[in-house]
């Protein structure tokens, strides 16, 4: 991974979780590579599947997603607790969307964009 690349996985991968709890509310069940490729048009780069899978499994041990088996691929679903997850997030989320805009600002104020 190139130094230009590592600053957005960083980004993604604290925000994954709350991407693919989002996408399910959104859109229903999903296998994973259905969010794989749900996470990808979001993020406009290609997310490595491995980390999907990794991120999946982990929410499913922490009670953020349930797990079922249908024709053969697993599909997944948020749980009640995933879904307060995503609600607890929220305030995160615009916070850093704040800090976000004000950085933009900054930078097309000083020339370094």
């Amino acid at each position: 991974m190139s130094y230009r690349e590592f600053p957005r996985m960083m980004i993604i991968r604290g925000l994954l979780q709350v991407i693919i709890i989002y996408i399910l509310c959104k859109h229903g069940d999903m296998y994973g590579y259905q969010l794989k490729r749900k996470v990808d048009e979001l993020h406009r780069r290609n997310v490595p599947q491995g980390l999907i899978y990794t991120t999946l499994k982990r929410m499913v041990k922490n009670g953020l997603l349930n797990s079922y088996l249908r024709e053969g691929r697993t599909y997944y679903t948020p749980t009640d607790g995933g879904r307060q997850f995503l609600r607890n997030h929220l305030n995160v989320l615009s916070n850093v969307l704040a800090i976000i805009h004000e950085i933009l600002d900054y930078c097309e104020r000083t020339s370094l964009s």
